[in-house]
């Protein structure tokens, strides 16, 4: 099979009688407690002839149990109780994520257009069906089976509402924290950990791994325990507690200290609501903030700005548009038309994709007649947005796209414009940099910096680290231009300019929080922990017929820096049919590649249906890590 993915031809193998992974290695931890250790930990209690499960187990057939307990209802950990559930264990759920066993099926019905618009950030990897029935536990409860008593804690973290499952048996202290804790003190991923923060009324876009704080706190309420062992989710048994937590918590307050170092946010927010925000982690850990940048205002007259929007206006009387939102800025640049301002509308450019700047800018091209531009790598998700699963998407499809590329340098009257991949705030972000004869150079930056430093609050727009390209790589564009230029974020008023020493403070601190989340995430390149979309359908959302035969691909991107075997093995609802059951993709280092399947829907189905994907490599197992959603007409 070959696959066109970007201008890039991709191999992948079709291999319908591929090798599965491997079977779960099992690990006896104490007379009565085994581990079936694989992509996820089952864990298997015996006693007095009977058995129950924690997690659940990956083996392919697994034995029978009384009850399986789950910590929380991630699909990518959950997955492997259900065939026990469906063999009539009881299942045992948090009761404070109850919705989210017993109710997946609501869930999946509103979530063709909830995906939209999103500013909560909460992880979509949900059972694709729900449980019939389960027994909700909380924290301060006791679960008693066979004469053992399972002391339920609640331990939010990976999950708003994760309970943890402490007990003694065979002369040991146990602990099952799902997935709190990874290995001898490190964390899977902060991606997971993306939320609210209601004390500083703080939303889930902006909310930097927000539960971290939690993940904390519940870290130490485990340690208080003091238990002789912790069994995760997934990973290795954890035999030194205490130093692993005591590690996990010290790494996770080195990254967010380097995170607020910079943190755009606090030019919005302002220092007292960020000082509280970084107290949750940090506790009383002082924050060595940088210096904010020159600030300059008002603007040169030629740019005039409306909301989140900016015009260029020519001594000739053309304008071009940066970024259209909303009705607001679409009235605005009428306005100027009508008062006389400029005589007619030459472009309109895209900086990223978030609604707040693109809603209205289809509305815009057709009410001037004017093209749109924005860079190569933008062009898919401006031109097909539902096909991607990011935060802040506009259902509101833009047409034909100019696509410029990377250092693409046109005249336009008295102007020179050069057009730029900036990676920053998002993976799907440009720049760009206008130059007037004889005059400024501004360089609009969409909302990658503030005056504060850098724009990556909200871990769900992508954002790596070198050698890929990320903020990193911004940064030395920026320490590579011409002095004297000012930047242009359009959601502040003044413009501003970071000094060479500012640049380099925040290029050594992006470094050295890569090198941090090294000592953090268990994997061998830290993208791997950043990335929640490192694997991920394409489209992420599609519409088809009944019966009607349709191609989904599974796109992956190898942060790792060796070339690596992915395995892809796709799981549909029942009745559906595709055209094979799994692929192997082999990529090098840092490359993207893409395998298909062809997916028909059975004649009589109608609504949605979710498909999801199992991912695997090098000494990683992760099911139904990938979903994609079809609607069925």
């Amino acid at each position: 099979m070959l696959v066109l993915l970007g201008g890039a031809l991709i191999h992948a193998v079709a291999c319908g009688g591929a090798p599965a992974a491997p079977a779960p290695t099992i690990v006896r931890i104490t007379p009565s407690v085994r581990v079936a250790a694989g992509a996820v930990n089952g864990v298997l209690i015996e006693r007095n002839g009977k058995s129950i499960a924690i997690y659940g187990d990956p083996s392919a057939n697994p034995p029978a149990v009384e009850a399986v307990l789950f910590t929380h209802y991630r699909r990518d950990v959950a997955w492997a109780g259900q065939a026990q559930i469906l063999g009539g264990a009881k299942a045992i759920i948090p009761a404070a994520e109850a919705d989210m066993f017993l109710k997946t099926d609501a869930y999946w019905e509103t979530y063709w257009t909830t995906r939209f618009n999103d500013y909560k950030q909460q992880s979509s990897r949900v059972l694709r069906h729900s449980l019939d029935e389960a027994t909700g536990v909380r924290g301060g409860e006791a679960w008693k089976w066979e004469g053992l008593s399972f002391e339920v804690m609640d331990t939010p973290g990976y999950t708003r509402g994760a309970v943890s499952y402490l007990f003694q048996l065979d002369g040991k202290r146990i602990g099952c924290v799902g997935d709190l804790i990874y290995g001898d003190g490190k964390f899977l991923d902060l991606f997971s950990l993306q939320d609210a923060i209601p004390a500083t009324k703080e939303d889930g876009y902006h909310g930097y791994a927000a539960r971290a704080a939690d993940v904390i706190a519940s870290l130490r309420r485990i340690a208080a325990w003091n238990p002789d062992l912790l069994i995760p989710a997934r990973g290795p048994v954890i035999t030194d507690p205490r130093a692993a937590i005591e590690k996990l918590i010290a790494r996770l307050q080195a990254v967010f200290a380097s995170h607020f170092a910079n943190d755009a946010l606090r030019w919005y927010r302002g220092d007292e609501k960020i000082a509280l925000q970084a107290a949750r982690v940090l506790g009383e850990r002082r924050v060595a903030w940088m210096p904010m940048a020159e600030t300059m205002q008002p603007l040169p007259k030629w740019v005039a700005a409306y909301g989140n929007s900016r015009v260029i206006i020519s001594d000739r009387g053309a304008a071009f548009l940066i970024d259209c939102g909303g009705p607001r800025q679409l009235d605005a640049v009428k306005t100027m038309q009508r008062e006389g301002r400029f005589k007619k509308l030459e472009g309109l450019y895209i900086t990223h994709y978030h609604n707040d700047h693109t809603a209205h800018a289809q509305n815009t091209a057709d009410e001037f007649s004017c093209p749109v531009y924005a860079c190569a790598e933008m062009r898919d998700i401006l031109e097909n947005p539902g096909a991607y699963r990011m935060p802040a998407l506009t259902p509101n499809a833009i047409r034909k796209i100019k696509a410029t590329a990377d250092g693409e340098t046109r005249r336009w009257h008295e102007y020179e414009m050069t057009f730029t991949y900036f990676p920053g705030q998002t993976i799907y972000h440009g720049g760009l940099r206008v130059k007037r004869d004889g005059g400024e150079t501004i360089f609009f930056i969409g909302d990658s910096f503030s005056p504060t430093g850098i724009d990556d609050y909200c871990l769900l727009n992508r954002n790596f680290f070198e050698p890929e390209k990320g903020f990193g790589h911004c940064l030395e564009v920026l320490r590579r231009m011409e002095p004297g230029y000012l930047l242009v974020n359009q959601h502040i008023a003044p413009a501003f300019r970071f000094s060479p020493a500012q640049l380099d403070s925040m290029i050594e601190n992006w470094t050295k929080r890569k090198q941090l989340m090294a000592e953090l995430f268990p994997f061998d390149d830290v993208n791997f922990g950043v990335d929640e979309q490192w694997a991920r359908f394409y489209p992420y959302g599609s519409e088809v017929r009944a019966g009607q035969e349709i191609e989904l691909q599974v796109v992956i991107l190898n942060h790792s820096p060796s070339t690596q075997t992915f395995r892809v093995t796709p799981h549909l609802p029942n009745g559906w049919t595709t055209s094979g059951e799994q692929r192997v993709l082999p990529l090098a280092s840092r490359k993207e590649g893409a395998v298909s399947f062809r997916v028909r829907p059975p004649p009589d189905w109608r609504g949605p249906a979710t498909i999801t994907a199992d991912v695997s490599f090098g000494p990683w197992d992760f099911r139904e890590w990938a979903e994609a959603v079809v609607m069925v007409k």
